[in-house]
């Protein structure tokens, strides 16, 4: 919807969808001969493909990325900031099949955990393993 002082007639936009397949990088960016639809899996192993991707492709970047998945830069910054996070937790993470354990791991509040000091990070993601163990289980 146009702004009043553009004085333009209302107007509605599609949204571009843009996949890996309209982009030309679907290749070699999924890990294990795994498709990306074939099962329920943590934000986190999305990540660790990107990452395999913009470091076997150096042409490649995080913008072509997100405009290929439809997000923002934001979003991506966001997602990419789990890198961030202990060894041992993205390996938990990526290892995450119950949808309840994957929910309880939310992107907003890893974030907070990946800003710490990288001495405080595993205290917290310990914390938050326990807590999202006990409610799940």
């Amino acid at each position: 919807m146009p702004l009043p002082q553009h004085r333009l007639a209302p107007f509605v936009a599609e949204p571009f969808h843009f996949t890996w397949r309209s982009t030309g990088l679907e290749g070699d960016c999924q890990t294990n001969g795994e498709s990306r639809a074939s099962s329920i899996r943590h934000p986190i192993c999305k990540v660790l493909e990107w990452q395999e991707c913009l470091n076997s492709d150096k042409g490649l970047t995080k913008v072509q990325i997100g405009q290929a998945e439809g997000l923002s830069k934001a979003r991506i910054t966001q997602m990419f900031s789990l890198l961030r996070l202990p060894e041992e937790a993205q390996q938990y993470l990526a290892s995450l099949t119950s949808p309840a354990l994957i929910r309880s791991f939310a992107i907003r509040r890893l974030m907070s955990v990946a800003k710490l000091p990288p001495a405080r990070q595993l205290e917290a993601f310990e914390g938050m393993k326990a807590g999202a163990e006990r409610r799940a289980g």
